[in-house]
Order: C-alpha cells, then sequence, then structure tokens
C-alpha cells in the first residue's frame, strides 16, 4: 500500500507541476480528471477502453495460438485403443504404454492432420480388425465427434489428435 502511494504521490506531484504530457501535449494541472479515466486507488490514471480492448485481443490471439501449436500434439495419437476406466496393472511397468488405453467418453478431432488425405476413425467390439467387430465408422476431411464406451476399441489414422471428455 506504501508503493502505491508514492506512486501516486509522484505522479500528482508531475501534474501539479505541469512535468506530465499526454501524447506530447502538456497536462493542465487545474483540468479536473475525466471520472471515467480515474481508478478509485488514489486517483491513479485507467487504462482506456481501446487500450483494453487492444490488451484482451492480443491476448486471445496468444491463447489461440497456444492452444493451435498444443492442440496438435496433446491428445489421443493415432493408434488402436482399448476403452477401460480402470488402470491397467503391469507385472513389468517399463513395459506398459500410455497410448494403449483411452477412458470412455466424448472425443472430437479437429480434422485430418497435415500430410493425410483423410481422417478415419472406428469403434470396434474387439482388436481383431474383422469387418464384424465394427460398431461405427466414418472418413471424413472436417471435424468428427465420437463417443467410446467401455469395453470397446477405438482406432483413428490421418487424424488430428483426439480430445475429450474420457475420465
Amino acid at each position: 500500500m506504501r508503493y502505491v502511494g508514492i506512486a501516486a504521490g509522484f505522479a500528482i506531484g508531475l501534474l501539479l507541476t505541469g512535468c506530465g504530457s499526454r501524447g506530447g501535449e502538456t497536462v493542465n494541472a487545474s483540468a479536473s480528471p475525466d471520472p471515467a479515466s480515474v481508478s478509485p486507488v488514489e486517483g491513479t490514471p485507467t487504462p482506456t477502453k481501446d487500450a483494453l480492448k487492444e490488451a484482451e485481443e492480443a491476448f486471445e490471439a496468444s491463447i489461440k495460438d497456444l492452444e493451435d501449436s498444443l492442440g496438435e500434439t496433446l491428445g489421443v495419437q493415432e493408434g488402436t485403443y482399448k476403452v477401460t476406466s480402470s488402470q491397467p496393472e503391469y507385472e513389468d511397468v517399463t513395459r506398459a504404454l500410455d497410448d494403449e488405453y483411452i477412458a470412455p467418453g466424448t472425443y472430437t478431432t479437429k480434422g485430418v492432420s497435415d500430410g493425410a488425405t483423410s481422417c478415419y476413425w472406428v469403434r470396434l467390439r474387439d482388436a481383431s480388425g474383422q469387418s464384424g467387430s465394427i460398431i461405427a465408422n466414418d472418413l471424413t476431411k472436417g471435424r468428427a465427434i465420437v463417443t467410446v464406451e467401455e469395453g470397446e476399441f477405438f482406432k483413428t489414422s490421418g487424424c488430428k489428435p483426439w480430445t475429450g471428455s474420457g475420465g
């Protein structure tokens, strides 16, 4: 709180002596500040609406860039997965693969991965890969949503990573 008081005192001193400026103009020490541009904390100026909007847009753009870059590496990658809500047990934990299992739930992909021509997914009754074990499947070029259930298998290829509510 002491720091705020010192900073506010310094700013008031600049205003009273006419040493402050806005955009090259000298600040008029006798003019009352616009109530919309003054914060309740010791009379310190607040950012303008335009500055806040620009900062918010920059923040949103950086979040989108981050999500786009992470979205390509996080999530369910190409492969075949057993759908289970229980944690598998291994005699030798060094042989365990994190990506062999996914939790039941709904998953979404943004579409075709880089270098692929289409996105294919399939829900299976077993891991045989035989056509008789297919519960549902699709070949798409755009966004896809799939819900997988306990005991099924899920196979995907050519798709961006799947993210969702598994668990």
